[in-house]
């Protein structure tokens, strides 16, 4: 309140009030006509008394309030300070402090709607309800510790097991849902595969709207792989044009056709193209055959503006097809949108906003799974109430890493400046 009357003449500005001002210089000097926003002690975003100054966007007005503000004694925010400031005040939880940095670094419509359903406390409430699930099972165990003199009925270790049962199936779907938190934060890998001069190179340069791959009429062109990201609907997608696959002519285009063969284990999505006015290639099916088996594969017959001669004989079982020319301008849109709907298949979970999207939550969230799979070991063995306690501490203790009720200073420090600075 100093700073805001020395600077605006604003002595008692009203709280969550816009005001227009001239922003005016320790030196009495008019910068920037600004708006500015007082927030009392527990109504910003930090719980803290915060005044919000918004002036023209010019770099050089930028740093001119910034220079003066720091004549004034301030100082220029630590990378996450506002965000840390929140948590150690209380105002928001770990997981949703580190969901503000998912937004920020968010590369797809999909990572933001998960990043924003963190933020609005949706894990951080899921994780409570299964804290105070382990809490009410370890309250029942301790009872009959402490009081065994006492008529107190004895923990029924039927229905012990079946609530960990559920709480370890609750918690194997988070651990599972982290490779889709990868994928989406990375980039979900869609790979061309195919036998030479079957177009693989031109449609990928249709699919990134960029001659970005060599096309050429001669076999073995592409001899290494060559990637690029784009927005697929929802998602972030690692396009990646391979070598042609056949029974290989040098020594470069056979380790150009090793790597194609490596990258198809690690791709969410194949892209089969193959030239529909010739028959289907034995020599390719040969090499490539047994490496797709389970994989999600769309079959692109290109070159549909020759006769067909190909027949599907031969593809691989629960391939969708899709016929195309790349001299056609729907070709693009017509691949793209096979594409979207075998994402979509592929990723409905993400839709429950429940995916966990950073290592340092899923670490935590397997300490916590190893102790409950020990529980449900000792329940079947009829272990003694104290070791079961014990182990039910050590998963509680894991969940609370997560959400940041148990912490350490280190740890924050570590966590927060990955963030963005004044965040």
């Amino acid at each position: 309140k100093n700073i805001c009357n020395k600077t605006f003449n604003l002595k008692c500005p009203t709280p969550r009030k816009a005001y227009l001002r001239n922003y005016r210089s320790v030196d009495n000097k008019i910068i920037d006509q600004v708006i500015l926003i007082f927030y009392e002690q527990g109504k910003s975003f930090t719980n803290e008394p915060i005044i919000e100054i918004t002036f023209h966007g010019n770099i050089i007005i930028a740093n001119q309030i910034l220079d003066d503000l720091i004549e004034h004694g301030c100082r220029i925010a630590d990378p996450g300070e506002y965000s840390k400031r929140a948590f150690l005040n209380g105002k928001i939880d770990l997981t949703q402090a580190e969901s503000i940095s998912e937004l920020i670094s968010a590369k797809s419509e999909a990572e933001i709607e998960i990043a924003n359903n963190n933020l609005r406390g949706n894990f951080k409430n899921h994780l409570k309800n299964v804290s105070n699930r382990i809490i009410k099972l370890q309250s029942i165990l301790e009872a009959n510790i402490d009081f065994p003199e006492d008529d107190i009925e004895s923990a029924n270790y039927d229905n012990l097991q079946k609530d960990i049962d559920e709480l370890i199936e609750k918690f194997e779907k988070h651990v599972k849902s982290a490779e889709i938190g990868v994928n989406l934060k990375n980039g979900i890998k869609i790979l061309l595969i195919g036998p030479p001069n079957a177009g693989k190179s031109s449609i990928f340069n249709r699919l990134v709207i960029n001659e970005r791959a060599i096309v050429h009429d001669q076999p073995g062109t592409t001899r290494d792989y060559i990637s690029e990201n784009i927005l697929i609907g929802k998602f972030n997608i690692e396009l990646i044009d391979t070598a042609g696959i056949r029974i290989h002519k040098t020594d470069q285009e056979g380790l150009g056709i090793k790597h194609s063969i490596k990258l198809i284990n690690d791709s969410n999505i194949i892209l089969l193209i193959l030239d529909s006015s010739i028959p289907y290639p034995p020599d390719f099916d040969d090499k490539i055959k047994k490496h797709l088996i389970n994989k999600k594969i769309i079959v692109i017959e290109n070159k549909t503006d020759l006769d067909r001669v190909i027949t599907d004989d031969n593809y691989p079982k629960n391939s969708t097809v899709v016929k195309v020319s790349t001299k056609n301008k729907s070709c693009r849109s017509t691949v793209i949108k096979e594409i979207e709907h075998r994402l979509i298949e592929l990723f409905p979970k993400f839709e429950n906003k429940d995916i966990i999207v950073n290592k340092r939550q899923l670490g935590y969230l397997k300490k916590s799974l190893k102790s409950l799979h020990t529980v449900s070991k000792m329940i079947n063995k009829s272990s003694t109430e104290e070791f079961i306690v014990q182990e039910l501490k050590l998963s509680l203790e894991a969940i609370n890493y997560i959400t940041g009720q148990t912490t350490n200073e280190e740890m924050l420090d570590e966590l927060f400046a990955s963030f963005c600075i004044g965040k």
